[in-house]
């Protein structure tokens, strides 16, 4: 059995300890809700440190907890190294997403190699595929998202290009400022909010997929990179010190240092050159998404860690 809650569910408790940790807002909530069901269940999986580090906390109270999973996307900030160190013996097997955030966790905060899993992101390869479009007379590059991007970098090396510049400068989780939102944009750049379709059938449209980074430690970027390597385009990304687990340089997709215009104007103009080269390119990238960051791939991924845990513990037990 394995149930889904979120924080629709929370809305709906009416459970003491539920209420008073939605004073502390959704995440909380949502981690009392799981801690109140505990011992209804061999594991939990949280999808985030918003929700683990405080369902961890709550574990600390009791003797008995099911196995604790969890999704680390960002375990090098600043502000979480003091929690992850106290809670590491409350997480049992951590996913991480970047081959720097695991040897952060082991070196930094001390964390059992076996407790930690390198594993690929996904992207919804039915939803996110080739598409047979007419593409536009005027050649279209476009970007996506708001985790880090370094959008006047990419705005000041295509301000000139004869192509269309459109950024979906938008994601509803990032906290990152909208720096296209305080610019005077080129003429040939257009920015706004995407609906998920209209995202799909921009990624159609595109001729390259740019996803500009500044220089971070984890694998910010890589929800855009993915799903434009899954519709088959050719993507430009900037290797930061966290982004560099996905990309065979020059195969599925191309590098380009950070806060480098010209670099960049360099890669995309080699694309938007070479027509067959770019189209081996976003093969390749297809390629990849099918055979190890699918949706599917990801969730058997998950599905044999956390069984993994469980059998684990059941034998320890016995």
């Amino acid at each position: 059995k394995a149930d889904l809650a979120d924080y629709a569910v929370v809305d709906g408790c009416t459970h003491p300890l539920v209420k008073l940790a939605r004073k502390a807002g959704k995440d909380a909530a949502l981690a009392a809700y799981g801690f109140t069901k505990r011992k209804e269940y061999d594991a939990i999986f949280s999808n985030g440190e918003n929700v683990s580090i405080p369902l961890a906390t709550l574990f600390k109270f009791v003797m008995l907890r099911p196995a604790h999973i969890l999704i680390g996307h960002h375990l090098s900030t600043p502000k979480k190294r003091w929690f992850l160190t106290f809670l590491r013996s409350q997480m049992d097997l951590i996913f991480v997403y970047a081959e720097t955030q695991r040897q952060y966790a082991v070196d930094r905060l001390k964390m059992l190699p076996k407790k930690l899993r390198l594993i690929p992101f996904h992207a919804d390869a039915l939803f996110y595929h080739p598409m047979d479009v007419k593409m536009p007379e005027l050649k279209v590059i476009s970007s996506a998202g708001l985790e880090w991007r370094d959008y006047p970098t990419m705005m000041e090396a295509l301000k000139d290009t004869p192509a269309q510049v459109k950024l979906a400068a938008a994601s509803p989780w990032s906290k990152h400022k909208n720096e296209t939102e305080t610019r005077t944009l080129p003429q040939n750049v257009s920015a706004r909010r995407y609906s998920y379709r209209e995202l799909r059938d921009l990624y159609a449209e595109s001729s390259v997929v740019v996803v500009p980074l500044y220089d971070n430690d984890f694998q910010a970027g890589v929800t855009t990179l993915l799903e434009a390597m899954a519709m088959g385009k050719p993507v430009v990304i900037t290797r930061t010190i966290g982004q560099r687990d996905v990309i065979l340089d020059g195969v599925n997709g191309i590098y380009v240092p950070p806060s480098d215009p010209i670099a960049l104007r360099e890669a995309v103009d080699r694309l938007l050159a070479d027509e067959a080269g770019a189209t081996r390119m976003g093969e390749e990238a297809r390629k990849v998404i099918e055979l190890e960051m699918s949706l599917d791939r990801w969730v058997e991924r998950l599905a044999d860690g956390i069984n993994e845990v469980v059998q684990e513990r059941s034998a320890s037990a016995h």
